[in-house]
């Protein structure tokens, strides 16, 4: 497994405008415009509707909840779930560990969404890079848009998983492919409602309604 997943538990170092707390969640006020970024170890961080995090948002055991209309640049978890509520912008990635990732109608996410041991939902949210997961499986509904590819990583033979992993492409578009990188895993693409994949699909099986 790459490096992307644990960089940030030790970047805890000190940075201008950080809020930074061990065992406590950080509440970002409504309307806040908070200059910096929240990192937290065994606590969560939420951010409350049309507030603004010009930072990251990064915690190692806890959830991270960005309400309706927010703006942050990235979110990062180990042990937690990730939810983004409506209309709001990640400029950047969103990575979870053991947790699932969960974005609402509206969303866009400007880089990449990632996880390892976690389903990851988009109903209705824009994603402009990859969506790539270990072991979880994916559901897009609502026209959700994948502008990237959906990529399932190998995990070097440390996958315990028994059955297959499903890929839901419901109402929803994949604007690459669907890549399975993984001989150890079946996967099955379920197309449904006009769900569709512009790119390919390799190394899975495909069922359509």
């Amino acid at each position: 497994m790459k490096e992307p997943f644990f960089i940030f538990l030790f970047v805890f170092a000190a940075a201008g405008f950080a809020k930074m707390t061990v065992n406590k969640t950080i509440h970002i006020e409504a309307g806040e415009r908070h200059s910096g970024s929240c990192k937290t170890v065994n606590g969560g961080i939420v951010v409350n509707d049309e507030a603004q995090v010009t930072g990251g948002c990064k915690t190692v055991n806890g959830s991270i909840t960005v309400h309706q209309a927010c703006e942050v640049r990235s979110l990062a978890t180990v042990n937690g779930v990730i939810r983004v509520g409506e209309e709001s912008k990640i400029k950047q990635d969103i990575v979870s560990v053991n947790g699932s990732i969960h974005c609402a109608d509206g969303v866009h996410v400007g880089g990449k969404l990632e996880t390892v041991n976690g389903s990851i939902q988009l109903d209705g949210a824009k994603v402009r890079r990859d969506v790539i997961t270990y072991n979880g499986d994916i559901t897009l509904k609502n026209n959700a848009v994948v502008f990237d590819d959906i990529i399932i990583k190998d995990n070097k033979g440390k996958d315990s998983r028994r059955q297959p992993l499903e890929i839901v492409i419901d109402s929803s578009v994949v604007r690459g492919d669907v890549v399975n990188k993984n001989d150890d895993i079946e996967v099955i693409v379920y197309l449904l409602n006009g769900g569709k994949v512009e790119g390919d699909i390799i190394n899975a099986k495909v069922e359509r309604d």
